[in-house]
């Protein structure tokens, strides 16, 4: 991505986490950058493009993030993986107005099933170099690290969907929800690891 392209997404990333996809316009984009619309059309001919590369880059973000946790993983997987939760946390949190039913009137049009799909293989191949640091160590017991890996990403994600039901159907945020949604989901990971985990050391 060239740096006019880099600007362009950096500005929307700021618009579209205060106002939403929604309410935000290209006019908007454009003024916040001050250059033409033409300009940016020249670099997205619809705000779907933009939206593509907003979500990567909050992605990648994310990804980096947790690239750097796994790195650091020193024989602890339950606080390894509570970190790596906290982190997501705090992202949901920051760009909470993307995540609210008012706004998802951008999806529709948008082949984002291939992004999200990308997203979702990302998230498994995370994990599996965790599990397999985590089995390398002798911490974790764990036959099928692949399987086990979608497993529980399935399951985080489906909590994830279960406590922001309210937030979708009545199209007001509640970032308290967010906390409701870690505790959860920590909860759940014990669960899921206290018979797995080897020795804490």
């Amino acid at each position: 991505m060239d740096n006019r392209k880099d600007q362009i997404v950096e500005a929307a990333v700021k618009r579209f986490s205060h106002f939403g996809f929604h309410k935000t316009t290209m006019n908007e984009i454009a003024d916040d950058l001050r250059i033409t619309k033409a300009n940016l059309y020249y670099y997205y001919t619809d705000k779907s493009a933009l939206i593509i590369d907003v979500i990567t880059k909050i992605a990648n973000d994310v990804y980096d993030l947790e690239e750097n946790i796994i790195m650091q993983y020193s024989g602890n997987l339950l606080e390894t993986m509570a970190e790596l939760l906290e982190m997501r946390a705090v992202s949901m949190k920051k760009y909470y107005m993307l995540h609210i039913n008012e706004n998802l009137d951008w999806i529709k049009g948008i082949d984002i099933n291939g992004v999200m799909e990308s997203f979702y293989q990302r998230d498994i191949q995370r994990l599996c170099i965790l599990f397999q640091k985590a089995k390398e160590c002798n911490e974790l017991h764990m036959e099928n690290i692949q399987e086990s890996a979608r497993s529980y990403a399935e399951i985080i994600k489906g909590l994830s969907i279960f406590h922001a039901v309210s937030d979708m159907i009545t199209g007001i945020p509640d970032e308290d929800n967010v906390n409701k949604i870690l505790l959860s989901q920590k909860r759940a990971t014990k669960f899921i690891f206290d018979s797995k985990i080897i020795s804490n050391k």
